[in-house]
């Protein structure tokens, strides 16, 4: 997707062919062919564009209750913690990269699960789920395999002192930090340009070159993914997590939280309210 956004699922993105920049919360890294992306649950994403290069690239998400409810030995083993190192962008030894794609593609070929059905829909004349009741036990050992993989791999990584490829900009890395600490004030383009000594023109263009993103939508994205929080875990009343949050009024906050979650926020309360 080519705008931020964020949901309750781990991502494991892996890049096939072409090159894409990719967002990730406060920062920003270069993805090329072989690279995979782990992105937590809950993190303000996007990708963007690297010139006009075409890309392919395979896409999962699932969420800690999927893995989890396998099997005690799975869940003991705690795989979702990939998900929280620093290995952000993972550049695929020979040997784990042929691992990797032929996970990838058995995953690929088994196709996906409607996880509010108990049963399997089939999306193809060769999905598993028309042949056999076995189909979701074989994507849940799937991905138990990969996740297994990737955290041996990482393993590696650690001991060789790897960094994940991000792309600095010092400038740009300082704004990132200082909107990240101060979302829930009030923030404009003049007020954030007089921080660092610039112009607002200055500001948004290096800013949106940078992150593909305009500082008004990052701000967004970080006053909303707090707003969930609260919403989902405290008895704060909704115009009072506008406040909290950093939104102007709550008819603002009702609109652009209804952009990013395709809920308003009454209707998001009341769905985790009901779990």
């Amino acid at each position: 997707m080519d705008s931020f956004h964020m949901h309750k699922k781990y991502e494991i993105y892996y890049l096939l062919e072409g090159s894409r920049k990719y967002f990730i919360d406060d920062s920003i890294y270069l993805v090329n062919p072989g690279n995979l992306v782990l992105i937590d649950a809950d993190s303000v994403h996007k990708t963007a564009n690297m010139g006009d290069i075409p890309h392919s690239r395979i896409v999962i998400n699932f969420s800690s209750s999927f893995i989890e409810d396998f099997s005690p030995e799975i869940k003991d083993l705690d795989l979702t913690s990939i998900f929280k190192t620093k290995f952000t962008v993972l550049p695929l030894s020979f040997k784990y990269k042929l691992l990797v794609e032929n996970m990838l593609d058995r995953l690929v070929s088994l196709g996906s699960l409607d996880m509010e059905d108990e049963q399997p829909k089939a999306l193809a004349s060769n999905d598993l789920s028309s042949q056999t009741p076995y189909k979701k036990q074989l994507i849940k050992l799937l991905l138990s395999e990969l996740l297994i993989t990737l955290k041996e791999y990482i393993g590696i990584l650690e001991q060789k002192e790897f960094e994940s490829h991000q792309i600095v900009n010092n400038k740009v890395d300082k704004i990132l930090k200082y909107i990240s600490a101060n979302y829930n004030q009030e923030l404009t383009l003049t007020s954030i340009a007089e921080q660092f000594y610039i112009s607002p023109f200055y500001l948004s263009k290096i800013f949106k070159k940078s992150t593909n993103l305009s500082i008004v939508e990052y701000i967004n994205s970080l006053r909303i993914r707090e707003a969930k929080e609260l919403l989902e875990h405290s008895s704060t009343k909704i115009s009072d997590i506008a406040e909290i949050v950093g939104f102007s009024s709550s008819s603002h906050f009702s609109r652009t939280f209804k952009l990013v979650t395709g809920l308003s926020p009454q209707q998001y309360k009341k769905f985790y309210a009901s779990k």
